[in-house]
């Protein structure tokens, strides 16, 4: 929703944020940018409002505030969508980039995102390409050269929808080739036991160049608390 007149300049606008699923980590808050402005807003929040010129393309982002800062940001594109994605993340990280084309069917863009896996692993070199030389077509969003390897752990995604395929009876995830990926090793109950904690403190950087040639490799996750 939008309140403003017809010769106004500016217009106060309401963006819906995405839901939290319940089986990840705690959700502090949410660190929402709607152009120049950051707002904090708290875990329970639904909406949002931000006072934007009117006529005039705006990437918004949201990103979930947890112990380690993991997961990856939210978004939209307004005044395409008012309604704030996880996949809408990955149209505003493109629409940062390469603000200047305002030609390019955004909507068209974020509505066929919706239908991807992960859009993360898209080439965004190549999309971008796409959109700057008009030579854009929705196959270009189609991943490919990806692999699927079993962990033999419990892991969290940094891209938030993809972790509801994993759980103890499924640590089978998906990488590109030969690109490391960083996932959150979730903890056992006995870990986190001795740690005193719940929180994501070791991750897990799995490398794949062939479904036979794998690497996993432990790390420690940086931890950001709050200051009391």
């Amino acid at each position: 929703m939008c309140s403003c007149s017809l010769f106004a300049k500016d217009e106060t606008v309401e963006f819906e944020l995405p839901q939290w699923p319940d089986y990840l980590p705690q959700l502090q808050g949410w660190n929402i940018r709607g152009g120049a402005e950051l707002v904090e807003a708290p875990s329970e929040r639904r909406h949002v409002s931000f006072h934007l010129p009117r006529n005039q393309p705006v990437c918004i982002t949201a990103t979930p505030i947890t112990q380690n800062q993991f997961f990856k940001s939210a978004g939209t594109i307004y005044p395409y969508s008012n309604k704030i994605t996880w996949s809408g993340g990955y149209a505003a990280q493109l629409y940062k980039i390469i603000p200047d084309s305002k030609q390019f069917n955004w909507e068209k863009l974020m509505d066929a995102l919706e239908s991807c896996e992960n859009p993360w692993f898209l080439d965004m070199q190549e999309v971008l390409e796409g959109i700057a030389y008009h030579d854009f077509s929705v196959t270009k969003l189609k991943t490919s050269q990806t692999i699927c390897v079993e962990t033999g752990f419990e892991v969290f995604s940094s891209y938030v929808p993809e972790n509801q395929e994993f759980g103890p009876e499924n640590c089978v995830v998906t990488v590109k080739k030969g690109v490391p990926e960083l996932f959150a090793l979730r903890q056992s109950s006995a870990l986190r036991q001795s740690s005193g904690s719940a929180g994501l403190e070791y991750g897990l950087i799995i490398c794949a160049s062939s479904a036979k040639n794998i690497s996993l490799d432990l790390v420690s996750m940086p931890i950001f608390k709050e200051e009391l």
